[in-house]
């Protein structure tokens, strides 16, 4: 058994919290939570260290994204709220785009409730799972085309409308100049500015670079 320390912010101070690599697990094998690639072990840690901050598990099944960027990194953390633009929607794209080129990390949410873990799957219309949080990894723009680079964390489920894998957006300029990766189902996808600020409610915005 090995023991881990790991440093959490909580409340505008970092604190020390301590914890084996005893992970919760299905009986017929894997983890109950969080994955990995291969055999790393600290996402696995790291969210044991939340939970046991937090008090258990449970408490890490709802929540606010920017509360977890600010326990996660000790910086300062907006959230930018869509309907705070809806008259303003180029200022929004402005701003994603200059806190992009800074450096600073995003993520991104949709409305509503988690219907794939309730009940197994996405909106059949989208592609995107409700009440989700997704990173937000780069804000493009050519030749007046705005889009948006995005991952679910989840390493699956991705939007399918405009701008998707292999849809008929992507002309071999667009190809050559961003490069996506087509068909790795691994949870990334490119979308329009303009389906994006439909489909998703907020961008938090965590000042760490």
């Amino acid at each position: 058994m090995g023991i881990y320390k790991l440093r959490l912010c909580k409340n505008g101070e970092w604190v020390v919290v301590t914890v084996d690599d005893y992970i919760p697990c299905f009986y017929n094998g894997g983890p109950m939570f969080s994955r990995s690639n291969g055999n790393e072990l600290w996402v696995l840690l790291l969210e044991k260290a939340y939970a046991k901050l937090h008090g258990n598990y449970y408490s890490l099944r709802f929540g606010f994204t920017h509360h977890a960027l600010i326990d996660l990194t000790g910086c300062p953390t907006e959230t930018h709220n869509f309907k705070t633009y809806s008259n303003w929607q180029d200022e929004l794209f402005n701003n994603l785009k200059e806190f992009d080129e800074i450096g600073y990390m995003m993520t991104c949410e949709t409305s509503g409730f988690d219907d794939v873990t309730e009940s197994g799957g996405p909106k059949k219309t989208t592609g995107l799972v409700s009440g989700h949080a997704y990173s937000l990894i780069s804000v493009q723009e050519h030749k007046g085309i705005w889009l948006m680079n995005i991952r679910n964390p989840w390493g699956k489920f991705e939007w399918d409308g405009a701008w998707s894998d292999n849809s008929e957006e992507w002309t071999e300029e667009m190809i050559d100049l961003f490069k996506p990766v087509f068909d790795a189902n691994d949870g990334g996808f490119w979308m329009s500015f303009e389906d994006f600020f439909n489909k998703f409610v907020s961008v938090n915005v965590c000042m760490v670079k």
